[in-house]
């Protein structure tokens, strides 16, 4: 073990027992951060239980690593995931949904990348971890690239018609569901023989591997973000990663209807599976949202492609943690990854994420902090999105941020089977641009997850004053698959009640 690295040890233990003020440490003893982001990743891997899933890397991280069995996102759509995940505030304060960076007018909150900065580290982001790397969090970094280099298809056609689609889209005033019917269109899975370069997330793997080379030499510490965007829609990625599966031996979701007694406005369609095309595979089709069925055949495709999307982003990942190695820097590197939702796979008659459901809010969290936790460990802890800052500034020994809604689980890594929090908290908006209703009034489902109950109150606006639109309620140990909402039987009274009350001491205490 190199000098660097026992003294991290030492002093990243005395920041979990509570007896050094890391804040005050020389900035060289500072451990570096490796913040690895995956877009739509739900926790279907290897090291979480998959047996078919072909995600080696990933697997071997998480062998050396602490495995969050049940991490949960703040709210299931990219934008407002993370900004939860950079400012570590909850939506119910931020109010931040889909739209501009209304985060900002918050009182105190400090995005990501500066408060790294003020701690004197470099602070460098690749790819896509906030979504739209302008304004306040995208000029937090002293290094930001979006790292779009590579093609989004392999196929040059497809990228043609995906640049036609696209300016018919803009013309035609923005996202409103039926994107599929216009001009040009792009499909929304492909496998052509390319090399791994040739594609975004190729190309950013290489681009984290030059920074780590960079960083090696530098006289600061370095938190290095690097978001990967597959496997986001479209599901494209070389074709040896399609070839790791037998199609037809693919499973389909175990729980392919609706929940029983589940309200309209909980279930949100399949709007982004709206704005591709489908080749000769029979689309998804519109209208009704309980009708909107799809076949078994283009089911398995479309499984097909979000599993060889996962295999090429775990390949990507293995390549950016073994230069990590090869450099010299892991035993002084805090590693995280981290996926900023779930996403459905026909679970529900749900494809997408834009849900309060459990696949939805439910994703990977596996977290490495050298001479800190236990290798393989796994914790049964309740941990969210906004608890990974507040514990990243604790680790580092950065000053705790001055506004927070989450919870530093440092404690969980040092006994990852510690008794911790009794409940999560997330948000979905069904004010959604693909609604057909002209009304988009402001509908929020709130949400409280325990270990055995998820209870959601749907209310117009962010007051929990609002009216009352709907309620859910589902048990997870006797109904783990979600397929019914017993929000109104009689033998839940008690429990409803109870989550009833806990929701209110939770972040939607915020608005009252």
């Amino acid at each position: 073990m190199r000098p660097n690295s026992s003294r991290f040890l030492t002093l990243a233990t005395l920041a979990l027992a509570g007896a050094w003020p890391l804040a005050n440490a020389a900035a060289p003893s500072r451990p570096n951060v490796l913040f690895i982001a995956v877009d739509d990743l739900r926790p279907e891997l290897g090291c979480y239980g998959s047996a078919f899933i072909q995600t080696p890397n990933i697997d071997r991280f998480a062998r050396t690593a602490a495995l969050f069995e049940r991490h949960y996102t703040q709210f299931a759509v990219c934008i407002p995931s993370r900004v939860a995940l950079l400012t570590g505030l909850s939506p119910e304060r931020t109010h931040q949904t889909y739209g501009p960076h209304v985060w900002e007018k918050v009182p105190g909150a400090q995005p990501w990348g500066r408060t790294f900065q003020r701690a004197g580290y470099e602070a460098v982001s690749l790819g896509k971890i906030w979504h739209i790397e302008t304004g306040t969090l995208g000029d937090s970094f002293d290094v930001l690239e979006r790292s779009d280099r590579g093609h989004a298809y392999g196929d040059p056609t497809h990228d043609a018609k995906l640049k036609e689609w696209q300016q018919a889209k803009r013309a035609r005033g923005g996202n409103r569901g039926d994107d599929n019917d216009l001009p040009g269109g792009a499909p929304i899975a492909e496998g052509v023989d390319r090399p791994d370069r040739d594609y975004i997330d190729g190309a950013l793997a290489d681009d984290a591997i030059a920074q780590l080379q960079r960083l090696k030499g530098g006289a600061k510490p370095f938190m290095l973000a690097v978001g990967f965007h597959k496997p986001h829609i479209p599901f494209v990625a070389p074709k040896r990663y399609w070839d790791l599966y037998d199609p037809q031996a693919l499973p389909l979701a175990p729980n392919p209807q609706p929940p029983r007694g589940v309200p309209a406005i909980a279930w949100s369609g399949n709007p982004n599976f709206h704005s591709y095309t489908y080749d000769a595979h029979a689309p998804l089709p519109k209208g009704d949202w309980a009708k909107e069925t799809m076949s078994d055949e283009t089911a398995r495709w479309i499984r097909h492609g979000y599993f060889a999307c996962v295999s090429f982003v775990d390949a990507q990942i293995g390549r950016v943690l073994d230069a990590l190695e090869r450099e010299g820097l892991a035993e002084n590197t805090i590693v995280v990854l981290w996926g900023d939702h779930g996403f459905h796979l026909g679970d529900l008659n749900l494809w997408g994420k834009q849900t309060n459901f459990e696949e939805a809010a439910h994703s990977p969290l596996i977290v490495r902090v050298p001479g800190v936790t236990q290798s393989g460990a796994r914790s049964p802890a309740l941990v969210e999105t906004i608890d990974i800052l507040p514990t990243l500034t604790e680790l580092c020994g950065i000053a705790p941020l001055a506004v927070t809604d989450g919870t530093s689980f440092a404690p969980v890594l040092r006994e990852p089977a510690r008794v911790w929090k009794d409940a999560i908290f997330h948000v979905f908006d069904r004010r959604w641009a693909f609604e057909e209703s002209s009304r988009k009034e402001l509908v929020i489902g709130h949400a409280v997850r325990t270990a055995g109950y998820r209870l959601v109150e749907w209310r117009r606006g962010w007051s929990m004053t609002g009216e009352r639109v709907a309620t859910e309620l589902y048990d997870y140990t006797a109904d783990p698959l979600e397929t019914r909402n017993v929000a109104d039987d009689a033998a839940y009274a008690e429990v409803r009640a109870e989550l009833e009350a806990r929701l209110r001491t939770g972040p939607a205490r915020l608005n009252p």
